[in-house]
């Protein structure tokens, strides 16, 4: 199922006060006085410990390549000298977990 972003975008728009972009360049007196930008009271929030590892955590991965060139550049050598060993039994056991933890999501 495809869903329409576009509907959604359209429901919500900065007119109606809500899905408004987050003001992350305010000046630190704002942030410390706990004021909107204009001189009034703002929300105020504070992150728990967890919180703040998890988000540390989140930048640490996003720093991260997405993919390890060295083992693909292993993978890729192997196979082009014919020396990649397949393990059959590793792949059906492989598959086995995957279908175990996709029927226990259920």
């Amino acid at each position: 199922m495809e869903i329409d972003n576009s509907r959604i975008a359209s429901l919500v728009t900065q007119t109606s006060g809500h899905g408004a972009p987050v003001d992350r360049h305010k000046s630190g007196e704002d942030k410390a006085a706990g004021t909107a930008g204009n001189g009034q009271p703002g929300d105020q929030i504070s992150l728990t410990d967890d919180a703040q590892r998890l988000r540390s955590l989140e930048q640490s991965l996003a720093e991260r390549p997405v993919v390890d060139s060295q083992r693909v550049s292993a993978v890729r050598d192997a196979v082009d000298n014919g020396t990649f060993a397949v393990n059959p039994e590793r792949i059906a056991d492989k598959l086995l977990s995957l279908e175990q933890a996709l029927t226990d999501a259920r």
